[in-house]
């Protein structure tokens, strides 16, 4: 992107400074969109900001895009104010001049910072000021308040110090509560995830893609799914007499596991803070999926986004076409371990399976938290482990490093299935990062 005409512009090296700070160094999305609009403001294109414009020039959008269906500018937005105000509440608090992006528009406003205080005249000055001798001049008792003075002082003191000490004992209270020593392993997993240097979008499952091989009998590939192709050359059969190919690119369709799984991860206390996006898994882009932390939920089949983390993945759900069988791969089995997991439906046990991995973002700048099944009582056993009760804390305890923190890693789950529900499960395998 051009710069503005005048390159000694300081509003232009003011916002040069802020996308190059460290601040902005993780999130290549939020530069360019700064860095867009305050091109088009200072070379006189006000006109042209608008979150049609920054849909096509900074986020890849199709120049026919419908912004009311696809929330990403208004998203990233947000994401931005926050960012430019913790720039300016830290690194940039001494800039004579900040940048502000008024809620309900995308026009970057530079304010003037306020003056400070004035500093306090020198004691010269002071002196030569006309009222400086118009204090009238200590009283004649003076042996008398020189001996109090000592004792006001020492009380003075006194009072100061157990003010310091009460104050400091707050303050440690009050900071203690952020420090991962102090943090459950809960707490330390959660704020891997939900970094709040980071966007977050949760994915569920798109079951409208079941629907179609179903009825088409054909895969759809990742490629043609990113592409939508196969939506273009949705070829229904005759025996499908109601439906047609507009109503299947028209629906947005999940299951109600996924549902129930986004629900209880919102009330997750570090979630809430941050308000994370949720997206239908049709409508992410790959620049989404690179930049940010995904929360995806299913399997490749109903989302195809896994197959971008499957290659480092050693369990991982697969769909067998033959034999119209899910189950879970196991790519190198250790002693006491199957290569496969196989939901078998004549299975007296009715046994399903759930998987947890935590692994690293695409751009390995962040995570990324898949969970998925066999079935959705295999994704609603996987959902269970991962936010009720104490066995998740235990798994965590068991597998943190000794500075604390969560090393990534995968977990894969057995539970009984009664009439689609699932009242416990039992950890299979796992695996850990080094």
């Amino acid at each position: 992107m051009a710069p503005p005409a005048d390159t000694n512009d300081p509003r232009w090296q003011l916002t040069l400074q802020v996308v190059n700070s460290p601040d902005f160094e993780k999130s290549p999305r939020l530069r360019s969109f700064l860095t867009f609009i305050c091109e088009l403001e200072l070379t006189g294109r006000r006109l042209e900001i608008n979150e049609q414009q920054i849909g096509v020039n900074v986020f890849g959008r199709h120049p026919g895009y419908n912004p009311g269906d696809d929330s990403i500018v208004r998203s990233q937005a947000r994401f931005l104010r926050q960012r430019l105000e913790e720039f300016f509440r830290t690194t940039g608090q001494h800039e004579p001049m900040r940048i502000v992006i008024p809620k309900g528009s995308y026009v970057p406003v530079f304010e003037v910072t306020p003056a400070a205080t004035p500093e306090p005249l020198p004691s010269s000055e002071v002196a030569n000021r006309p009222d400086a001798h118009s204090v009238e001049a200590p009283g004649t008792n003076l042996p008398e308040e020189m001996a109090n003075r000592p004792t006001r002082r020492r009380r003075i003191a006194a009072i100061s110090f157990a003010a310091l000490l009460i104050l400091a004992l707050i303050l440690f209270l009050w900071l203690r509560r952020d420090l991962p020593i102090f943090q459950s392993p809960e707490a330390r997993f959660w704020n891997a995830v939900f970094d709040p240097r980071r966007a977050q979008v949760i994915v569920p499952a798109d079951s409208t893609l079941i629907l179609i091989e179903e009825l088409t009998g054909q895969q759809v590939s990742f490629q043609s799914y990113v592409s939508r192709d196969y939506l273009v050359k949705l070829a229904l059969p005759k025996s499908v007499t109601t439906l047609t190919s507009t109503d299947l690119e028209n629906s947005h369709y999940t299951s109600m596991a996924d549902l129930n799984l986004v629900s209880r991860m919102m009330r997750v206390p570090q979630l809430k803070q941050l308000r994370a996006e949720i997206r239908y898994a049709r409508d992410l882009s790959i620049s989404d999926a690179k930049e940010e932390n995904l929360i995806l939920i299913g399997g490749p089949r109903a989302n195809p986004w896994v197959e971008l983390f499957a290659a480092h993945m050693n369990f991982y759900v697969d769909y067998d076409w033959r034999t119209k069988q899910n189950s879970v791969i196991n790519k190198a089995p250790r002693n006491g371990e199957l290569p496969l997991y196989p939901e078998n439906a004549s299975d007296a046990a009715h046994r399903v399976y759930g998987l947890i991995a935590f692994e690293p973002s695409l751009d390995r700048e962040g995570d990324a938290l898949l969970v998925a099944g066999t079935s959705s009582a295999g994704t609603q056993s996987a959902a269970d482990f991962l936010l009720s009760g104490r066995s998740f804390g235990e798994f965590l305890r068991q597998i943190e490093r000794k500075d604390g923190s969560i090393p990534h890693f995968e977990l894969l789950l057995e539970a009984p299935s009664v009439g689609g529900n699932v009242p416990g499960s039992n950890i299979v395998a796992y695996r850990v990062a080094p």
